[in-house]
């Protein structure tokens, strides 16, 4: 009895936690919708400042415009902004400073799920829920508010990712779990890389989207990101070089600027000059 007592008031801590947690309100504010101006640009940036709190400026009056269809690519040391950058660009933050534009408004004036249908983000750092493989595909996906198997195995087959899913073991059954050894660290990025490419969003950030993918699997995710419809912007957040080849504009950033490195020798060298004055 002393046993379970102690255990009760444990949970009913962490409930009480858990209760704060859940009715927190956004400090986001989604403000009304504005007439879109007419554009070719899928992202802008106008004056944009951030930092974090109790932090310098990690952006300063970043401006930059990012056209549909292109791949772009993001490179500069270590705590430079790059995965900042990317955070702005899906909102999950708001800039302290000037204004994000998506398709021609305010970045502010969309709803989240309407974000979430626009912008496909791969983050460094998968989250993933127990479950199976096929449900954490599908997670928050509105054309899956009731999982099918079929219907998904349909979709990844159109899209070129079957051969994908043939890497886990039991395929989409594969279980998931918080104590999961079963999946690698690879393999939980090709999840969130599915997840992301079955949306078919405007605009596809990846940030070190491949880090724990071997070689080969890596040609194989090029080979499907190239498939993307032709008006689907790439931006491609990187430290393997090797991975921005191909990027049509390369942006050095670092010291709170953003600079184009206009060629891949140039941002080589860019790179390799921050790391000796590092």
């Amino acid at each position: 009895m002393a046993s379970i007592l102690a255990s009760a008031q444990t949970a009913l801590a962490g409930w009480n936690r858990i209760f704060e947690i859940l009715h927190l309100s956004s400090d986001m504010p989604i403000l009304p919708e504005t007439t879109t101006k007419e554009t070719t640009s899928v992202m802008h940036f106008t004056n944009v400042s951030f930092k974090y709190e109790g932090s310098h400026w990690i952006l300063k009056d970043v401006n930059f415009n990012f056209c549909h269809g292109k791949t772009y690519a993001i490179v500069g040391p270590t705590g430079g902004g790059k995965s900042t950058l990317a955070s702005l660009m899906s909102r999950l933050y708001d800039p302290q400073k000037g204004t994000v534009y998506l398709e021609g408004r305010d970045i502010k004036t969309y709803q989240s799920d309407q974000l979430s249908q626009k912008i496909g983000f791969i983050l460094q750092d998968q989250f993933l829920f127990t479950g199976t493989v096929g449900e954490n595909i599908v997670y928050g996906n509105p054309e899956f508010s009731v999982y099918s198997e079929t219907r998904l195995k349909k979709i990844l087959k159109d899209l070129d990712l079957e051969i994908l899913i043939n890497k886990f073991d039991k395929g989409l059954d594969t279980a998931v779990t918080p104590t999961t050894e079963t999946i690698s660290l690879g393999q939980k990025q090709l999840i969130s890389f599915i997840r992301a490419i079955i949306r078919k969003p405007d605009l596809l950030i990846m940030d070190e989207a491949t880090a724990n993918i071997d070689t080969v699997t890596e040609g194989l995710l090029q080979t499907i990101i190239d498939k993307l419809p032709s008006e689907t912007t790439k931006v491609i957040i990187a430290h393997r070089l090797n991975t921005i080849k191909k990027a049509d504009e390369i942006y050095f950033v670092n010291n709170g600027s953003i600079e184009t490195a206009k060629t891949f020798e140039k941002s080589i060298e860019l790179i390799t000059h921050s790391q000796r004055n590092t």
